[in-house]
C-alpha cells in the first residue's frame, strides 16, 4: 500500500493517487476523464461531456439544503508534463511515481502533477464524504488548460447551473485570489537556408542548470529562459568569430520557464582556443550573474557530427533576433502589487527540417498590456524577416470585491486563524477569465493548497494545507446555503 493513501483526508489523497496512476498530459486526457465518467456513473450520478471532453458531474443537494443556490467546484484535469535531464520516464504510458519527503509530497524525477490534480481530488472526494452538507452540486472538469486553454475555450452556454464558483487551482495557503492575468500565444516561424559549405568543426553547447517554473506564478522571481541565456552567449560569440548555426532548441512548453537549450553549429579549427575561452568567461559570467538565483547554471560543450549549417550572416541574424525577444517581466501593476505584463520565451526550435518555430506566452492584466505585448513583438517579427502570430488569447479575470463566496471565505478563515485571509490577483493564468467570459453571472473564488516548483519536477504539494483547504471548501458550500 503507497504510503500516499495513509495520508489524510483519505478521500482526497484516495482520488490524487488514483488520478497519478493514468497519464494525463494536455490533450490526452481521455483515460482520466473516462476514470471520472465511470466513477459518476457508479454512484448513480447525473454526467455530462461536451465534444471537447469537459466533464459535468452533478450531485443532488444534501437534506435540507433542497433550496440552496447551486454551487460549481471546478479544477483541470491535464498536467505539464516536466522531467529531469536522465530521468526515464515516459508521460503517455508511465505512473507518476510519488513520494513523501517530510510534509511534502513530490515525484521521482518528474512533474507531480498536484496542479490541479489535488484540487480536483478534492472536488471528487466531497461526492463521497458523508460530512458534506451542500446544495446543488456540480464537479466541472476540464481538459487542455495548461496547453493554451482548450477546455474551457469551448465551454458553451446553458451548461453549466451553479451560481457560484469555487477554483481549486490556486497554490498558496492564506490567500484567496478574486482576478488573475489573461495571456495569449505568439508564435514566429520561417524556413532557413542550409547548405553544406561549412567550417570543418562542429561543436554542441548546453546550457542546463536553471531552475525553471511557472511563467506566471515564477515570473517575478528574476528566474531567467535558458533560451535567452544560450542565445545571449552565442550571440556574443557570433560578434568576436564566425559561426554557422546547425540547430537550436530549448523547451517544450510555453508556459514553463526553460530549464535547458542545446545549440549545435560549425566553426574553423583557427578559433579553437577563443571558443573555448568565450565559454569559459560565459560560464564566470552567468555564475555571477545568476548567483541568488539559477546559482546551478552551467555550460556543457562537447564535439558535434558535421550537418548542414545556416551561414555566419544568417546565424548571426537569428541570434540576434532571440537576444531581443522579451523575457520576464515588462510592467509591474501602479495599482496592485502584482505583475502586470509578461513575457516567456517557451519554445525554440531552429533546424534544418522545420525552420525557425519560437513560441511565446504574454501575460496581462489589462487589454492595454495585451495590446502592448503583440505591437511589441509583431514590430520585431516584421524586422527580423519572420511570420508573427498571436492566438488563443483568453482574457484576464476582473475582480469582484463583493462577493458572496469572497465575503463568506473571508469570515470562515478570519474566525478559524484569528486574522484576515489575503485576497490577490494574480500573474498566473486561471481557467474563472474564460468561464466569465461565458458566464458573467457566476460570482467565482480561487483557493487551494501550497504548492511549489508547479511546471517543473521540483513540484511539490505541502500535506498539511491538503485538509485545510479541504475543511475549508466543505465549509464554504455548508455557508452558502443561504
Amino acid at each position: 500500500m503507497s504510503d500516499i493513501l495513509k495520508l489524510s483526508p483519505a478521500l482526497v489523497w484516495k482520488h490524487f493517487y488514483e488520478m497519478n496512476q493514468i497519464p494525463r498530459p494536455s490533450k490526452k486526457e481521455d483515460r482520466i476523464q473516462a476514470h471520472f465518467k465511470a466513477q459518476a456513473e457508479q454512484r448513480g450520478l447525473e454526467v455530462l461531456q461536451d465534444a471537447i471532453g469537459n466533464l459535468i458531474i452533478r450531485k443532488p443537494a444534501t437534506p435540507g439544503y433542497e433550496n440552496a443556490p447551486p454551487v460549481i467546484i471546478q479544477g483541470h484535469t491535464d498536467m505539464v508534463c516536466q522531467k529531469n535531464d536522465g530521468t526515464e520516464h515516459d508521460f503517455d504510458n508511465d505512473p507518476i511515481d510519488m513520494y513523501i519527503e517530510g510534509d511534502w509530497v513530490r515525484a521521482r524525477g518528474t512533474t507531480l502533477g498536484a496542479d490541479n490534480g489535488i484540487g480536483v481530488a478534492m472536488g471528487m472526494a466531497i461526492l463521497d464524504d458523508p460530512e458534506a452538507e451542500h446544495g446543488p452540486l456540480e464537479i466541472f472538469l476540464t481538459v487542455d488548460e495548461e496547453a493554451g486553454m482548450g477546455g474551457v475555450r469551448a465551454l458553451q452556454p446553458n451548461w453549466l447551473q451553479g451560481k457560484y464558483l469555487i477554483n481549486l487551482d490556486s497554490e498558496k495557503i492564506g490567500k484567496c485570489v478574486v482576478g488573475c492575468a489573461g495571456g495569449v500565444d505568439i508564435t514566429y516561424s520561417a524556413p532557413l537556408d542550409y547548405d553544406d559549405a561549412t567550417y570543418g568543426h562542429f561543436m554542441k553547447v548546453t546550457l542546463k542548470g536553471l531552475r525553471g517554473g511557472h511563467s506566471g506564478a515564477d515570473i517575478h522571481k528574476g528566474r531567467e529562459s535558458a533560451n535567452n541565456l544560450l542565445a545571449e552567449c552565442l550571440s556574443a560569440l557570433s560578434h568576436t568569430m564566425p559561426i554557422r548555426l546547425v540547430s537550436f532548441v530549448g523547451g517544450t512548453l510555453r508556459n514553463a520557464l526553460t530549464r535547458e537549450a542545446t545549440a549545435i553549429f560549425a566553426y574553423d579549427e583557427t578559433h579553437t582556443d577563443h571558443l573555448v575561452q568565450h565559454l569559459n568567461e560565459w560560464q564566470t559570467h552567468l555564475t555571477q550573474r545568476l548567483h541568488a538565483i539559477d546559482e546551478g547554471v552551467t555550460l556543457l560543450h562537447e564535439k558535434a557530427e558535421a550537418a548542414p549549417s545556416l551561414s555566419s550572416q544568417d546565424s548571426h541574424h537569428v541570434l540576434s533576433f532571440l537576444t531581443l525577444l522579451p523575457q520576464g517581466v515588462l510592467k509591474r501593476s501602479a495599482e496592485l502589487p502584482v505583475v502586470e505584463t509578461s513575457c516567456n520565451i517557451g519554445t525554440v526550435s531552429i533546424e534544418e527540417r522545420t525552420g525557425l518555430n519560437v513560441g511565446l506566452l504574454g501575460r496581462f492584466l489589462t487589454p492595454e498590456g495585451a495590446e502592448h505585448l503583440k505591437i511589441k513583438t509583431r514590430n520585431l517579427g516584421e524586422l527580423a524577416g519572420y511570420f508573427w502570430q498571436a492566438k488563443n488569447e483568453y482574457p484576464a479575470w476582473t475582480p469582484n470585491l463583493d462577493s458572496k463566496p469572497l465575503h463568506l471565505v473571508q469570515k470562515i478563515y478570519e474566525e478559524k486563524h484569528g486574522q484576515p485571509i489575503r485576497v490577490e490577483v494574480i500573474h498566473a493564468g486561471l481557467e474563472t477569465g474564460l468561464i466569465g467570459r461565458v458566464y458573467p453571472e457566476i460570482e467565482m473564488v480561487s483557493f487551494g493548497p501550497t504548492i511549489t516548483g508547479a511546471h517543473s519536477p521540483d513540484e511539490q504539494v505541502f500535506i498539511p494545507d491538503v485538509a485545510e483547504v479541504y475543511e475549508l471548501t466543505k465549509s464554504l458550500l455548508k455557508a452558502l446555503k443561504d
